[in-house]
C-alpha cells in the first residue's frame, strides 16, 4: 500500500502532495515481469494515477490515463478508482531505454479521462512535452485543466526490485499571489532527486523541511494501492454481451475462449460446456 501526505499552504492558496508509491510499482513489476526501464516509466504514471484517484470524492468515480508515445515501451495505460485503487500496464513490458523519455517517447499524446457518472466523462488531451512524465503532466494540468503544477517524480528499480518510488506535486490555486508562486517554484526546483530526499528524510521530513515554515495545514493521509478489478463474473458479462452465436463461433474455431486481463495477466478460459451453462442461465 502506498502513502500520500497532503497539506494545504497559505490558507488554501496551494496544495502539496508527497507520494510514496513503492509498493504499487513493485506489484506492477510482479504482475507484468517488467524490465527495470519499463517499471520506471509505468511507475511514474501509476504515481500520477494514485494521486488523482485518491482524491476523488464520489465512490464510483473512475480514471483512465493513456499515454501513446513513440518510445520503446509503446502505449501505457493506467486505470484508477476512488480511494486510490490503481492498476496499469505498458505495451512492451521488456522495454529498454537509458532515460524514461526513451521508453515513453518524446513525441505523442497524453489522454486523461475522468468519469464522474455524468452524461459525458471529462476527456482531456495534450501533446507530450518530452516523455519524462513529470513535465508531460505538469503541462497537461496547466493546459487542459488550467491548474499550474510543479511535479517531480522518481522511481528507483534495480534487478526487478523497486527500491523506492516517490513524488511531489505542488498545485497553486487561482488566487495564489505571484510572490508565493515564485517561492513554490524555487522549492520544487530543489526536489529533482525526490527519491533521494524521501530516502533521507521520509515524507514527513521532506514536508516539514521544505514547507513546515509556511502557514500549513496537514490533511489526513491517503493510502493508494494496486489492485485489479477483473473477475470471472465481469468476463461472463462481456461474453453475454458478445452473444451466443459469436461465442460459439470462437469455440468452433479456437476450441475455447481465452481472455487475458492486461492489468494483472490473469487468464480466464471458457470451454464449450462453460458457454452452454452461461447462455442457459446455469452459471450461478
Amino acid at each position: 500500500m502506498g502513502l500520500i501526505k497532503r497539506a494545504i499552504l497559505f490558507e488554501g492558496k496551494a496544495i502539496v502532495d508527497l507520494l510514496d508509491t513503492t509498493d504499487i510499482v513493485q506489484k506492477a513489476i510482479e504482475y507484468h515481469n517488467l524490465s527495470d526501464d519499463a517499471a520506471k516509466a509505468l511507475g511514474k504514471v501509476l504515481s500520477i494515477g494514485a494521486f488523482i484517484s485518491a482524491s476523488f470524492k464520489g465512490k464510483n468515480d473512475k480514471l483512465t490515463i493513456i499515454i501513446q508515445g513513440n518510445g520503446s515501451g509503446g502505449k501505457i495505460v493506467v486505470s484508477g478508482d476512488a480511494g486510490g485503487k490503481v492498476r496499469g500496464y505498458i505495451e512492451n513490458p521488456k522495454a529498454m531505454g537509458l532515460k524514461t523519455q526513451d521508453v515513453v517517447g518524446r513525441e505523442g499524446y497524453l489522454n486523461l479521462i475522468k468519469d464522474f457518472g455524468l452524461k459525458e466523462p471529462y476527456n482531456g488531451i495534450s501533446q507530450l512535452v518530452n516523455g519524462s512524465i513529470d513535465a508531460d503532466f505538469a503541462y497537461y494540468f496547466t493546459a487542459s485543466e488550467q491548474l499550474p503544477s510543479a511535479i517531480s517524480l522518481g522511481v528507483d528499480v534495480e534487478h526487478g526490485i523497486c527500491k523506492k518510488s516517490a513524488g511531489i506535486i505542488v498545485q497553486p490555486m487561482p488566487n495564489c499571489e505571484e510572490e508565493k508562486l515564485v517561492i513554490l517554484e524555487d522549492i520544487v526546483s530543489q526536489l529533482s532527486d525526490i527519491v533521494g530526499l524521501v530516502n533521507e528524510k521520509g515524507l514527513d521530513g521532506v514536508l516539514d523541511y521544505y514547507f513546515g515554515h509556511f502557514d500549513i495545514n496537514i490533511l489526513d493521509d491517503l493510502h493508494p494501492y494496486y489492485e485489479c478489478s477483473c473477475s470471472e463474473e465481469k468476463i461472463k458479462n462481456v461474453l453475454i454481451s458478445l452473444g451466443r452465436e459469436e461465442a460459439n463461433k470462437i469455440i468452433e474455431k479456437e476450441g475455447k475462449i481465452e481472455v487475458n486481463c492486461q492489468f494483472c495477466n490473469k487468464k480466464y478460459i471458457f470451454e464449450d460446456k462453460d458457454i452452454e451453462k452461461l447462455f442457459n442461465g446455469k452459471n450461478n
